[in-house]
């Protein structure tokens, strides 16, 4: 009786295993893979030239010391705002320091005098902005020439990019660009053409271009990256399918045509790519059905089921 009860449960325990196996076929219990597919048709593409970019200082000054001698009077820290011709600090020269250590010594009818002569060197800033860095700090000993702080305006800030050569005949005509901040949070933004570089960059085959970005609330900061974009060619009429369609193997393109059922690779010849289709040269026919789902999991040759 019991070896009874344990076959029937064996037999239930191994239907139970073989319906879950069926069940985890890629297209069912008939092993077929279930695909969705779409047309080759016509339509109108519009190519979009893409770049990067960095936000820059337009007005930026690198403040330093055209004298040896100490600094004093300076307490700058980065993020302190200055005005233009404000004054920073102070240089003082080795001899007027050397004179103060014996100015107690010396008659006091010629300590003005001497004071009038050897006098300390004002420090004031060339600019209004930011202090973005700091060199040195209250107190140091300089040599001439030496940094003493970085001092930008961030009111209207460059962003510079890469201009590939072969669009540089469409953006000559350009007065606007879009371009969006990577990794920061602010809505795309048109910006207007300052200026268009007169030379070429001969390893990276690219052209400087410049565009100007107002920042009278201080939301933007240099170094930050951004992408350039604007509508480059126009090709009317053209073979497309859906991006989902198109397979990439090291360089090649390729997109599986369903046939009763069969799928076969095609080699592909592509021409503009947006983000939702891809103009075909070469490779398919118009009204031939490709594969859109599971492209990559397919096969040349393998039977498939068309959902």
């Amino acid at each position: 009786m019991k070896n009874s009860r344990l076959i029937v449960l064996m037999f239930f325990t191994l239907l139970l295993a073989c319906s879950q196996h069926n069940d985890t076929l890629p297209g069912g219990a008939d092993g077929k893979l279930r695909i969705k597919t779409a047309t080759v048709s016509r339509a109108d593409m519009a190519d979009t030239v893409r770049f990067y970019g960095r936000v820059s200082l337009r007005y930026e000054s690198l403040l330093a010391s055209q004298f040896d001698g100490r600094l004093s009077g300076f307490s700058l820290l980065p993020g302190d705002q200055v005005a233009k011709e404000q004054k920073i600090g102070e240089i003082i020269p080795p001899q007027r320091e050397a004179l103060l250590q014996v100015l107690p010594q010396m008659d006091a009818r010629l300590r003005p005098l001497l004071l009038k002569q050897i006098k300390t060197i004002p420090l004031t800033s060339p600019l209004a902005g930011s202090v973005l860095k700091v060199f040195r700090h209250n107190g140091d000993v300089l040599q001439k020439g030496e940094a003493i702080v970085h001092i930008g305006d961030l009111s209207i800030l460059d962003v510079y990019g890469d201009l590939p050569l072969k669009a540089l005949p469409q953006a000559r005509h350009l007065k606007e660009i879009q371009v969006h901040f990577i990794d920061f949070p602010h809505p795309d933004m048109a910006l207007k053409v300052a200026a268009v570089a007169g030379g070429v960059d001969r390893q990276k085959q690219t052209v400087a271009i410049r565009l100007t970005l107002p920042n009278p609330d201080g939301l933007f900061r240099p170094g930050m990256i951004v992408r350039m974009f604007f509508p480059g060619e126009r090709h009317r009429n053209v073979l497309t399918i859906p991006r989902s369609a198109l397979l990439e193997h090291e360089g090649l393109y390729s997109a599986f045509v369903v046939k009763n059922n069969i799928v076969e690779e095609r080699v592909l010849k592509i021409g503009i790519k947006d983000d939702r289709r891809i103009e075909v040269l070469a490779g398919l026919k118009e009204g031939e059905r490709v594969a859109t789902q599971k492209a990559y999991s397919l096969t040349d040759g393998m039977e498939v089921v068309v959902e």
